[in-house]
């Protein structure tokens, strides 16, 4: 009644998916821990240090593109990998933003569009904590343009109508707008 090469078909094609995804899932934490901590690099103005754990996670998100989701791109929606997506598009962007690069789509590597969504929000988060420490230092132009670029990602966000996790990032980009607001607001009352 079944023609036996059709299981052996769904048998070869689950085997080679739960194989690389599991393989997925341990290389992605490497991917999210070495952004995460690019990213608190950059806060301690380690720029070498956070460019080499940067660099780090780009190769292995290059890798894993490049072993995986070309052959499955199904594995492109596999939360480990948005997750550490999301975590080196932050991490980049943050990186951009302090070396005065303009934000861009990135190139050599397949990224999920909510990857980028997600990382763009939550810069919004990190530039409002470099904003604090800046303004502790008397760094006031520098908190004013770090103003102007979370201004510059709401205004485009606002043009999308996020859901789901997507919608949660987006209201706390919006708050972090309005804390660096604030923080502006109160610079010039002390001036």
């Amino acid at each position: 009644m079944i023609n036996k090469k059709l299981f052996d078909y769904l048998t070869k094609k689950y085997n080679d998916f739960t194989k690389s995804r599991r393989i997925l899932i341990s290389e992605t934490a490497d991917i999210l821990s070495a952004s995460k901590q690019a990213i608190f690099a950059y806060h301690r103005k380690d720029e070498k240090e956070g460019d080499k754990l940067l660099k780090k996670a780009e190769e292995g998100l290059k890798s894993i593109d490049k072993r995986f989701i070309k052959k499955n791109p199904s594995l492109l929606l596999e939360g480990s990998l948005k997750a550490a997506q999301e975590e080196f598009m932050e991490a980049k962007f943050f990186n951009d933003v302090l070396k005065k690069k303009k934000l861009d789509l990135m190139k050599g590597v397949e990224i999920n569009f909510e990857s980028y969504f997600g990382g763009l929000c939550d810069l919004t988060g990190e530039l409002v904590r470099k904003a604090v420490n800046l303004a502790s230092e008397g760094k006031i132009r520098e908190v004013k343009r770090l103003k102007k670029v979370i201004e510059s990602i709401i205004k485009e966000l606002i043009k999308f109508n996020l859901v789901g996790h997507l919608r949660v990032k987006y209201d706390q980009a919006k708050n972090n707008l309005k804390k660096i607001e604030e923080i502006c607001y109160d610079i010039k009352i002390k001036k």
